[in-house]
């Protein structure tokens, strides 16, 4: 049977398969009502036998990223930079030999 545990406080912990005797009672901290979908930390009232709806996402802060994530930013940006770079040199390259061809069609060199 798909059941959904939560904790002293109702908070919605995870879903959970177990097997029960006919008969037999869910164990404390378990229901079979399904949380809302979607949600974020439903509650259960146990006497209601019903979830709230849980947080609202507008008011969650957004999570501060790891060392790792801004590494990997910093790393990313820094590639963009060389990239740019690189295109704008291939660029001025480019103007060289059109200046120099230019000039030596022209007579010039």
């Amino acid at each position: 049977m798909k059941v959904y545990k939560y904790d002293k406080n109702g908070v919605f912990e995870r879903d959970d398969l177990i097997f029960i005797e006919d008969g037999e009672e869910l164990p404390e901290g378990y229901t079979s009502i399904a949380p809302p979908v979607p949600s974020i930390n439903p509650v259960f009232n146990v006497e209601n036998q019903e979830w709230s709806v849980g947080d609202d996402p507008s008011t969650l802060e957004p999570a501060e990223p790891s060392e790792i994530d801004k590494l990997k930013q910093e790393n990313a940006d820094t590639l963009l930079q060389i990239a740019e770079v690189e295109a704008s040199s291939e660029s001025v390259k480019q103007d060289q030999a059109d200046l120099l061809l230019t000039l030596v069609e022209s007579g010039v060199i």
